[in-house]
């Protein structure tokens, strides 16, 4: 189906010249499509011509390249009187909307399509809620009962929507699926000898204020009300002055614990079997079988929320003309279970990947190369960012770190928040520059990072319930379920974003995060590389690194041991997959790893035990390694630190793409972060585009490396000036004066 997208895409949205040559005169002065796009407004409750027109003429005198408008204000439905103001979605909002679409027109900008009423995506400003509350988001409850058997059991269903019963015993796990004994508003089963859970599931509603993003139905209902419309009203835009359309943070936290009444039934439909009897894994650990339990429920609604609402979105924006974008809420945290079910693959379906920088700077740093690794996964040109909302500190230089860093982490198409601060035309112009150069082509990186999504599903699970037994008197805690959801739940002995800080902050060693399925069905094998082998952005990885994590598909598995067992080299940190994603398949992941690392749990050990030390700071590592015939070598790295990461790399990865001549960098996160030097490194038309990037306080003056011959030229993105770069060539390598003054960057262009 993806080719089938892009082939509906029109060849002008986005589109960039197969020529080797790019044009300086474009470079200098970018055009609309290039610089950043305004989140701007509509305040419905005063909106009025005056407003619409000023508005837009000022973001023109800025420099921006086009906005979206977000409506907020006016009438609210429901309330009696309803409030001042033009109704979201009347004749009268269309009015207006069509007075800005004209007015952007002649500014010579254009206008991304947001998609609904302010913040979250799916709420049609309460229309939805109003007209079709069958359509609203669910959450998935339990009720519970412990029985000791032989016993008769009753067990009453709180209001809601009933998706089944089963019993759990405590001490064996033995579960038995009685959802048919069901009468009335009640379960009422036998129990066997034994201690005994009695749980029973529904869908409560209510809660959400958003639609079933999981429901293809709903959703069509929600494409009628709202993309619909807009077509319907402006379709002779699409293509040409509206080019691209956004959603606005969805997220199956916004209804605690997102389900949907149709799950058992699709769920059956895809896989042959009921999924009815796992869903106690939901809450509580069922023994052996946990780990394929939690990634058979929650990989299924990953799977929902990505192809009912994601996908479907893309298709008809495909179909109307329209690159399909937006970014999702909560992208920050660890596991992303409960929030979007899967922050990679998630994008799959998505034209344009989306990330969303907000707060303070640094913050998103971990979302970033997730984002942008689906966009080279998925082989997306484009990946967008929304930027600088509710900073709470923003001046000129901030603005200029924010957009270098988020440009080398993989980004290249800015939709800036609308604020206040200095030097914001020659910003947009900046961006432009990059957005220029960076847009399409292949990402060139020696790594690839396997994202450890079976693990962090096999660790999730729902609260509420007994989960550990009480002191007389003691209290449960009270945990909000949706805060519980929001931050992605505990995420133990989880290391693959500190194994990306450590490579890309510390190192300067650039990578894309490979998800599991992608590893599987989109990589093949040349010689002793790993090849994503897709039709644009081909990326060739000479080392595969496996975070820690207990838990993994056979079929990864599988894939990891044909890589080495070629004379791939492989990396793992922490902690080695014992555990499989899919029923039955535990001893096949174990047997694989075993194979690749020489270390299994209970068995001799068949790897070599190596010590390294770090003699300038004192410390002493142990890791272990596994050499065979075809040249493989699997290293296991107990512990991740940026020292031993390098170190383990110099053994694997002799000549890097890009090396740059500097210490180890200190890894910063959070509010500590100050700014860092990295680079991303592209090939367009057969040139090589290497963007280098300053962020931090400190003046870099250093050689950097670079594989093979090359003869570059320096591209400012600064001034759109060219000049020439000073390096030298040696037999299989090109070395490079770069000299960066703090918050600086360059492009050196082949």
């Amino acid at each position: 189906m993806r080719c089938v997208i892009l082939a509906l895409l029109p060849a002008a949205l986005f589109a960039q010249p197969a020529s080797r040559d790019f044009d300086p005169a474009i470079f200098k002065a970018p055009p609309a499509e290039y610089r950043g796009h305004a989140m701007w407004s509509f305040n419905l409750t005063t909106l009025n011509e005056n407003a619409i027109v000023s508005g837009i003429r000022e973001m023109a005198k800025l420099n921006y390249g086009g906005f979206f408008i977000e409506a907020g204000g006016g009438p609210i439905p429901g309330r009696t009187p309803p409030g001042p103001g033009v109704a979201f979605l009347s004749p009268e909002y269309f009015r207006f909307y069509k007075l800005a679409l004209e007015e952007a027109k002649r500014q010579g900008m254009e206008v991304i399509l947001y998609d609904d009423y302010r913040f979250p995506t799916g709420t049609v400003g309460g229309q939805m809620a109003m007209q079709y509350p069958q359509y609203m988001a669910k959450s998935l409850n339990m009720a519970e009962k412990d029985v000791t058997g032989p016993a008769h059991a009753d067990l009453a269903i709180p209001q809601g929507i009933y998706v089944g019963a089963v019993l759990m015993n405590r001490d064996t796990n033995e579960l038995v699926d009685v959802s048919g004994r069901r009468t009335g508003d009640r379960v009422a089963t036998d129990v066997p000898r034994g201690n005994w859970k009695l749980m029973a599931f529904y869908l409560a509603e209510g809660r959400a204020r958003v639609v079933d993003y999981l429901d293809p139905e709903a959703m069509t209902k929600f494409i009628s009300m709202t993309y619909d419309k807009y077509a319907e009203n402006f379709g002779t835009y699409f293509g040409n002055l509206i080019r691209q359309t956004f959603y606005d943070e969805p997220s199956m936290h916004h209804a605690d614990r997102m389900w949907t009444p149709g799950f058992n039934a699709a769920f059956e439909k895809r896989y042959g079997y009921s999924p009815m009897k796992n869903y106690p894994a939901l809450w509580y650990d069922i023994g052996p079988r946990t780990a394929a339990a939690r990634n058979a429920l929650f990989g299924f609604r990953a799977q929902l929320f990505s192809e009912n609402f994601i996908k479907r979105l893309n298709d008809w924006c495909a179909a109307h003309h329209l690159v399909f974008g937006g970014h999702l809420d909560q992208e920050e945290p660890l596991n992303p279970t409960p929030l979007n079910g899967d922050l990679l693959k998630v994008f799959e379906y998505q034209s344009a990947p989306t990330v969303d920088d907000i707060w303070w700077y640094g913050r998103s740093n971990p979302s970033y190369k997730i984002v942008t690794s689906a966009a080279f996964n998925f082989d997306h040109p484009i990946a967008r960012a929304e930027t600088y909302a509710a900073y709470r500190v923003l001046d000129g230089k901030i603005a200029f770190q924010v957009a270098m860093d988020q440009f080398a982490m993989g980004i290249n198409f800015q939709i800036p928040a609308l604020t206040p601060q200095p030097k914001r035309p020659e910003l947009n112009d900046y961006v432009g520059r990059l957005s220029y150069l960076l847009q399409h082509g292949r990402h060139v990186a020696d790594i690839a990072v396997l994202y450890p999504i079976a693990s962090l599903r096999a660790q999730y699970h729902n609260i509420g319930g007994q989960q550990f037994a009480m002191a007389e008197g003691e209290q449960p805690p009270q945990i909000a379920e949706n805060v519980y959801a929001r931050e992605g739940g505990p995420a133990h002995g989880i290391d693959y974003q500190g194994v990306g800080d450590a490579l890309y902050r510390s190192l300067r060693v650039d990578f894309t995060y490979l998800h599991p399925e992608v590893l599987v069905d989109r990589c093949i094998l040349d010689g002793n590389k790993l090849v994503l082998d897709n039709r644009e952005n081909r990326e060739e990885y000479r080392v595969l690194i496996l975070p820690s994590g207990d838990v993994l598909s056979a079929a990864a598995a599988a894939k990891i041991k044909k890589f080495y067992d070629a004379g791939g080299m492989v990396i793992a940190t922490g902690a080695l997959p014992t555990r499989s994603a899919e029923f039955g398949k535990d001893k096949e992941v174990q047997q694989a790893i075993a194979d690749v690392f020489g270390v299994s749990p209970g068995e001799p050990l068949k790897a070599d035990v190596r010590r390294a030390q770090d003699r300038q700071n004192f410390y002493v590592f142990w890791y272990y390694t596994k050499k065979n015939k075809a040249g493989g070598n699997a290293i296991f790295l107990p512990v991740v630190d940026p020292w031993l990461m390098d170190f383990a790399l110099k053994l694997v990865l002799p000549a890097r793409d890009v090396d740059i001549q500097e210490p180890l960098g200190a890894i910063r996160t959070g509010n500590e972060y100050e700014g860092a030097l990295t680079y991303i490194h592209k090939v367009k038309g057969g040139r090589d585009i290497y963007f280098f990037a300053n962020s931090s306080a400190k003046r870099i003056d250093t050689k950097v490396v670079l594989r093979g011959q090359k003869s570059l030229r320096i591209w400012n993105p600064h001034t759109g000036e060219q000049q020439p770069a000073e390096f030298t060539q040696g037999e299989s390598s090109t070395t490079v004066h770069l000299v960066l003054p703090s918050v600086s960057s360059l492009f050196y262009v082949e």
